[in-house]
């Protein structure tokens, strides 16, 4: 499926949702993401990943 195609898609979906239920279900997924984050345990191979992200983009 093309990117287009995609996105497309998502908007047809998000029309289903007022501005409101949007901001809702986006706040539902923060939270539980940071909740999954608190149990993450990083190892080196992953802090070798993040250090290496971060370089492409400050640079």
């Amino acid at each position: 499926m093309e990117r287009t195609e995609i996105i497309k898609e998502f908007l047809e979906f998000r029309k289903q949702f007022t501005k409101r239920e949007w901001f809702e279900i986006n706040q539902i997924i923060e939270a539980r993401f940071n909740e999954k984050a608190d149990q993450l345990v990083l190892d080196d191979s992953d802090l070798k990943i993040i250090s290496d992200r971060l370089k492409r983009v400050i640079c």
